[in-house]
């Protein structure tokens, strides 16, 4: 595992559980949307405050970046699988990313928070 592909394992543990979705599920969909379609602004703003200030935005933004262009060499998201569990405002669990084709699925620990009335993805922790 590169250390962009390490970086963006942490970021996506730690904003999977947030974002403007209805619900945190859709939050982790949606974050995955923006991120294969490289708008890169928007995957950011399914990311927690604490997150973005652990890594920085500039870092924050490179890893996204690099994880377009990964999403891009597997063919795009065929689909995105959320499974989280939880009560109130923290919801843990995973999410299976699988993609259109010549790389395997991959799933990550996920772990999303409730931010101003939104859920954002935020570090697994």
């Amino acid at each position: 595992m590169t250390f962009q592909n390490t970086w963006f394992a942490a970021i996506l543990c730690a904003v999977f559980l947030t974002g403007c979705g209805k619900s945190p599920e859709s939050t982790v969909e949606n974050f995955y949307k923006a991120v294969a379609k490289g708008e890169i602004t928007e995957a950011q703003s399914y990311v927690s405050a604490q997150l973005v200030g652990m890594l920085g935005q500039p870092k924050l933004s490179t890893v996204l970046s690099a994880q377009t262009e990964q999403i891009r060499a597997c063919g795009g998201i065929k689909n995105v699988t959320v499974k989280l569990q939880g009560e109130g405002e923290v919801r843990t669990g995973t999410s299976t990313v699988t993609y259109s084709e010549n790389c395997p699925p991959k799933t990550e620990k996920t772990k999303l928070v409730k931010e101003d009335g939104e859920w954002k993805i935020t570090a697994n922790k």
